[in-house]
């Protein structure tokens, strides 16, 4: 029997035991227990009828990845049924945010690197990973439940970011002060929307707190009729609620059409060339009907994974 792990925040642990065979996927929020990438075992790949199923049968051993903390749920996810898959492997998922992501696969400590954005220029000025594009998230603009506000403009929404608009009573809401709160430097969600709202090193986020995770912006949200942050849309639940944006809702399908502006791809890197069967048999499987609906069910835009991988 395996058991499913998930170790959450502060490293808290919670285990599920389930009647028969479960899975386990070990996710950390600091790497520290991310095992060095291991493809050891029966990794063999049979020759039967080139059927993804009986390509890696017998298939074994540890496959790390590293990186977003907003694409955790897609990734346990599907670690879940891949390891219900093939029963020799075991998934661990490390949750150190984007910008540790290259820094990971070129250590070794992970096979696999996760980034809410695109790989930037500077990461891989050699071309040495090749870069998939496993699923399109919208960003949501996400407010207490209990504020008035319902929508918001492009323009509104950068200057509240900018400190130029700071209370609720500019943009039809209550009088009261504006609590700004955003990602740490290197979160994906921080690079993706400062990127689409035109901040960068001239112009610069005016923000209240910033926090480790996107589970803690949906809580400090949550918690707070003031305030306002980012999420992945994702990541939207009965304790926050998600403006509108130029009058277009934060819906999957609004994604998918292109008319929800504030999104960025999740992407997944991997060294180019690389010969173990474990990171193969992963892209096989997100590629595959079963990985396709999970990646669905996660409120993720899917795409053609083919098509959207870059320097094979």
């Amino acid at each position: 029997m395996k058991k499913f792990a998930s170790i959450l925040l502060a490293g808290l642990m919670a285990l599920s035991l389930f009647a028969g065979c479960s899975s386990e996927v070990t996710s950390t929020d600091d790497g520290s227990s991310a095992a060095q990438a291991s493809s050891s075992g029966a990794e063999s790949q049979a020759e039967s009828n080139g059927s993804s199923e009986d390509a890696y049968a017998g298939l074994s051993g540890t496959l790390t990845l590293n990186g977003s903390t907003s694409m955790t749920a897609v990734c346990n996810a599907l670690g879940e049924a891949f390891m219900a898959k093939y029963g020799g492997v075991t998934v661990e998922k490390a949750n150190t945010g984007s910008g540790s992501a290259v820094t990971a696969v070129n250590d070794g400590t992970a096979l696999i690197g996760d980034l809410s954005r695109k790989v930037k220029a500077d990461e891989d000025p050699d071309e040495k990973f090749t870069k998939v594009t496993i699923a399109l998230d919208g960003i949501a603009i996400a407010v207490n439940p209990e504020n008035s506000v319902d929508a918001l403009t492009s323009e509104q929404i950068e200057k509240i970011f900018a400190g130029e608009i700071t209370n609720w009573s500019e943009v039809g809401g209550d009088d009261v002060a504006i609590t700004v709160i955003g990602r740490e430097e290197g979160s994906g969600t921080r690079d993706g929307f400062e990127s689409i709202f035109g901040f960068g090193e001239d112009k610069k986020c005016a923000y209240a707190a910033e926090v480790q995770e996107t589970g803690i912006v949906v809580s400090k949200v949550a918690s707070d009729p003031s305030a306002i942050g980012y999420v992945s849309l994702a990541s939207v639940n009965d304790e926050i609620k998600a403006v509108s944006v130029d009058g277009v809702e934060a819906t999957e399908e609004n994604v998918s059409n292109g008319t929800y502006v504030v999104q960025r791809p999740f992407v997944q890197i991997y060294t180019k060339g690389t010969d173990s069967e474990l990171v193969k048999a992963w892209f096989d499987f997100l590629k595959s009907d079963e990985g396709q609906q999970i990646i669905a069910d996660q409120k993720l835009v899917t795409v053609d994974i083919d098509e959207n991988t870059e320097n094979q």
